[in-house]
């Protein structure tokens, strides 16, 4: 007969003897206490995984309520925007006394309700998290919110939201900075402006090209629906957008990028075709990523404080955790900067 799951439970004791512990080194590294070797506590959390040990709440309230330890939950750990906020999120960790966890959760979004709680139970159950740290797109799903609240898990959401409830939310002022790049690129003389938009299920694709739409009016631009190009926020699609604008009987003279990566592609597309930036189409990205100043020219760009929204996440997270007055909904928006370098110049056409 199979055991039940209170049967086959695993206790303190177990997982010490499979990691060759003490049951107190056990203790120190399931509550995240600091002084710990890497090695012991590596392979005490192997030992509670393969045990799937289960801390009990009565365990859990007498040891104290904090783990100090805080969850970053992201889709491409890969990415320079995931790289650049898990930097200063990491940072702000260190000084703060607490370590981040990152959990790369591929499709959360996509999920079903209860598969999304089934992940953020194995989180609970793997790390204990005092918070979580949501970046795009799943800082902007109703149903990620609804079981973040439901299971009392406090969170900061980094970037454009677009939710009921918003809680704790970092991010710039996308929609400001969009109108920002326009301005520049009319002051300039461009007419016949283009767009490359971002992945569809993030927030900030859609508050950029609503940004993008509200300064071509008020510059008296119409917008050509052929210069509006889907994207990825990859080099693809950059890519991908500049080969349909060169096929075009009469291609934009500018085009505004909603990411730095998207910018290049564009840019190597129209180098292949032996066009020249800025002379031939001036580009503007959005990031000021690694990748604006590795291409040639320079990338004019909006410079997005990447490691700042990281680090503010955390510290707002943590405030929030100290203070219940601090934990309520409120929305802190840090400044951004257009960068201009050199992939902008008056246009020589109309």
């Amino acid at each position: 007969m199979a055991k039940t799951r209170s049967e086959n439970s695993a206790k303190m004791k177990d997982v010490a003897e499979l990691a060759g512990v003490s049951i107190k080194t056990v203790s120190r590294v399931l509550n995240n206490e600091p002084h710990v070797q890497e090695k012991l506590r590596r392979k005490v959390r192997e030992a509670a995984e393969a045990l799937d040990y289960v801390p009990s709440q009565s365990a859990r309230s007498l040891r104290g309520s904090r783990s100090y330890d805080i969850n970053l939950v992201c889709h491409n750990a890969g990415s320079v925007y995931v790289n650049s906020i898990q930097f200063g999120a990491v940072i702000a960790c260190q000084e703060l006394g607490y370590q981040l966890s990152i959990s790369l959760i591929e499709n959360l979004d996509q999920m079903a309700m209860a598969d999304i709680r089934h992940a953020f139970e194995t989180i609970t159950r793997r790390r204990r998290p005092d918070g979580v740290v949501l970046l795009a797109p799943y800082a902007n799903d109703e149903k990620i919110a609804f079981v973040l609240d439901e299971m009392g898990i406090p969170v900061v959401r980094v970037g454009p939201v677009d939710l009921q409830n918003q809680g704790m939310l970092v991010e710039i002022d996308d929609y400001k900075a969009s109108i920002e790049v326009v301005r520049h690129l009319t002051d300039l003389g461009h007419k016949r402006i283009g767009f490359i938009r971002g992945s569809e299920n993030q927030r900030s694709s859609h508050v950029r090209f609503s940004g993008f739409s509200v300064a071509m009016e008020a510059a008296g631009l119409e917008i050509d629906p052929d210069f509006v190009r889907p994207g990825a926020f990859d080099f693809q699609a950059g890519y991908d957008a500049g080969q349909f604008f060169l096929e075009h009987a009469n291609p934009p003279t500018a085009v505004f990028s909603s990411n730095d990566d998207m910018a290049a592609g564009l840019v190597a597309a129209l180098s292949e075709a032996g066009l020249k930036v800025p002379e031939d189409m001036s580009v503007v990205g959005f990031d000021d990523a690694d990748i604006a100043t590795r291409m040639r020219p320079f990338l004019t760009t909006v410079r997005q404080p990447l490691s700042d929204l990281g680090s503010t996440a955390v510290s707002e997270l943590v405030k929030g955790l100290s203070d219940s007055k601090k934990a309520g909904p409120h929305r802190i928006v840090l400044d951004h900067e257009f960068v201009l370098r050199g992939t902008t110049a008056p246009p020589k056409r109309d």
